[in-house]
């Protein structure tokens, strides 16, 4: 079921097995694959307030790691990786992605799942979708319960509007 907020601009669908977010940006596709795939900006943006990501790694190629840690205000940290299957710039990108230690060894915690993110022009303007899958239902329901959905439209609405607004005035 779709649901939008005039005040958001911000879609998202829930499926079986995935779901799926989508934001229209007045940015270039490629300021917005910049801003998805650069580690000075993501990290001001991937985590939902009041976390912040003080470490974050990126190799941008398939195969290539996407390590970061999110950190709590009480200092408490929480590592994840992605490993990225293809990178077609600045069109699309799709990694898998799942917690892991400070070593970006994968561990137990929200199920891998695999992201497949899409930027399109649009009138001038780029259209993100972001689709997350999982292997069943039942990961679906935990990682959903765990509010990715909700930590992720706060980044992708508000947060990196916010970084594409101040990248396009510098």
């Amino acid at each position: 079921m779709a649901k939008s907020n005039a005040l958001e601009n911000i879609t998202s669908n829930v499926g079986e097995r995935e779901f799926t977010l989508v934001r229209v940006f007045d940015a270039s596709r490629k300021l917005v694959f910049k801003a998805f795939t650069e580690p000075e900006h993501i990290s001001r943006w991937w985590a939902p307030d009041p976390f912040t990501i003080p470490v974050c790694n990126i190799d941008l190629r398939p195969g290539g790691i996407w390590h970061y840690c999110m950190e709590s205000p009480e200092g408490d940290r929480n590592w994840a990786r992605a490993v990225y299957r293809e990178i077609v710039g600045p069109e699309k990108i799709v990694y898998t992605g799942g917690f892991s230690d400070e070593g970006a060894n994968p561990v137990e915690g929200i199920p891998e799942h695999q992201v497949t993110v899409t930027f399109a022009e649009q009138e001038g303007k780029t259209k993100l979708t972001v689709r997350i899958q999982l292997e069943s239902a039942k990961e679906l329901e935990s990682t959903l319960k765990m509010g990715m959905k909700e930590g992720l439209t706060e980044c992708i609405n508000d947060k990196l509007a916010k970084v594409l607004e101040e990248l396009q005035i510098a």
